[in-house]
């Protein structure tokens, strides 16, 4: 099995047309897009990534996007919560995925995105662990984060800010109350 490289020329398997690649498009994962029959999203396991591109760097791909939606980073060790978010959120930003604390901090240092959704309750790193991580990385410092969390005791919201997170809400939150505190939080990164 070759290098994975997304520039090669690929044929939609329907109609045989020549597919483009879109970085980044569809859950922090790169899609094929064939004119006439859409999009196949690159569905290989997240460990063929790491073979197939450099985990330093960002693809030169990404950096020609024209796709000028703000991107966020979506750090969930639940799949389901997670894919829900970014699919809620996906109409108006940019969504990558993480499915661990040091995947996450790992896929920010790299990507650099504009803002950061960080659940508190993970497994191996928590979210207070991955945000003061965030936060004192010269590399991802600037981005905000905001905190979601299932919990419901007080202090929680002073325990965010304590770690540096823009703010924390609680699940389930309404996609409109989501898009409303990123889009806050990152025009008043911006300034």
């Amino acid at each position: 099995m070759g290098v994975f490289r997304p520039e090669a020329a690929r044929e939609c398997p329907y109609c045989r047309a020549k597919m483009t690649w879109i970085p980044m498009r569809w859950f922090g994962r790169g899609t094929f897009a064939c004119e006439r029959c859409g999009e196949f999203p690159d569905l290989r396991p997240r460990a063929s990534f790491a073979a197939a591109e450099s985990p330093l760097e960002p693809s030169p791909a990404a950096a020609v996007s024209t796709d000028h939606r703000p991107r966020v980073l979506m750090i969930d060790d639940s799949t389901s919560e997670r894919d829900l978010y970014a699919l809620m959120l996906e109409r108006d930003v940019q969504v990558l995925t993480a499915s661990r604390g040091s995947e996450g901090i790992a896929l920010a240092q790299i990507e650099r995105p504009d803002a950061i959704v960080l659940d508190v309750m993970m497994p191996e790193m928590n979210g207070w662990e991955v945000c003061r991580r965030l936060k004192s990385d010269p590399l991802t410092a600037s981005i905000p984060v905001v905190m979601l969390t299932a919990q419901d005791e007080p202090g929680l919201a002073f325990e965010a800010a304590r770690y540096g997170a823009a703010t924390l809400l609680t699940k389930p939150c309404p996609v409109e109350t989501l898009t409303s505190v990123l889009t806050s939080a990152i025009s008043g990164s911006q300034r």
